[in-house]
């Protein structure tokens, strides 16, 4: 696991914090199988879930977390949608990151992985004040920020793949990639299977009318072959065959050209 720095506030916090008791510990112990994180330390999950009404009662709140997750997240998606696309311009990357980690598709995610039964909040607070968007997608941001602060990046890339971008990505409207390219290599990183590659296994005919054979490489596994006159035809051809291919097995549907444009 990454060695982590705790900020100092963090730090106090710990040393004076009364111990989770052992059904609270039990219920956050089950937040960790829908979360696919196991914490280290539960009394940081138990931050990321008490709302600022908590504070009278001596408890830190999320707050600070839900800044370092929003950060996090913000990166996470544009590294995401930087590789995926690299043509669209950087316009059109802002929009679409922030499409994804805006307010309703978070509060939605939310709601999906059943985060808002765990919230521990003030007396203040009624089960309507907690039924909130804001509330819900500030949820999101804290786990994330908690599963970095307890394990780092790698985890946390994990957490904001598989329940923010895969969801978000298999809403209804949401666009897809607009090559078999990016389309593959948007499939890869969802389902963790490396970034693809491509290689010429064959050139054939004279200079004026070449036709190029290229495979792709996905895992240092050889999939797909395709044929063109052009080598990026010939890599956007191997990329359709190869997404056929995975999704086949993976039991996803296949895309229509006109889901794609």
């Amino acid at each position: 696991m990454a060695c982590i720095f705790l900020p100092d506030d963090t730090v106090a916090s710990a040393k004076n914090r009364s111990p989770i008791n052992s059904a609270r510990q039990r219920v956050l112990r089950e937040l960790c199988k829908t979360l696919e994180y196991e914490f280290a330390d539960l009394d940081i999950l138990e931050r990321a879930l008490c709302h600022s009404s908590t504070t009278n009662a001596g408890k830190a709140s999320y707050e600070r977390l839900e800044f370092l997750g929003d950060a996090i997240l913000g990166f996470l998606v544009a590294d995401h949608l930087f590789k995926l696309e690299p043509e669209i311009p950087e316009g059109q990357l802002t929009d679409r990151r922030a499409s994804i980690v805006s307010r309703s598709p978070l509060a939605e995610i939310a709601r999906a992985i059943n985060l808002p039964a765990y919230i521990e909040a003030g007396r203040g607070l009624n089960a309507s004040d907690l039924d909130s968007p804001r509330i819900h997608a500030d949820l999101v941001e804290a786990v994330i920020g908690a599963i970095y602060l307890d394990g780092g990046i790698r985890p946390a890339r994990k957490f904001v793949t598989q329940q923010v971008i895969k969801r978000v990505g298999d809403s209804p409207g949401s666009r897809s990639p607009s090559n078999p390219k990016s389309r593959l290599l948007h499939f890869a990183q969802i389902n963790e299977l490396g970034q693809p590659s491509y290689r010429v296994t064959d050139v054939e005919g004279p200079d004026h009318q070449r036709v190029f054979t290229v495979v792709v490489i996905l895992d240092s596994q050889e999939y797909e072959s395709g044929s063109a006159g052009a080598k990026q035809a010939a890599e956007m051809e191997a990329a359709e065959l190869t997404l056929r291919a995975l999704q086949s097995q993976d039991g996803s549907p296949e895309e229509t050209e006109g889901e794609v444009e």
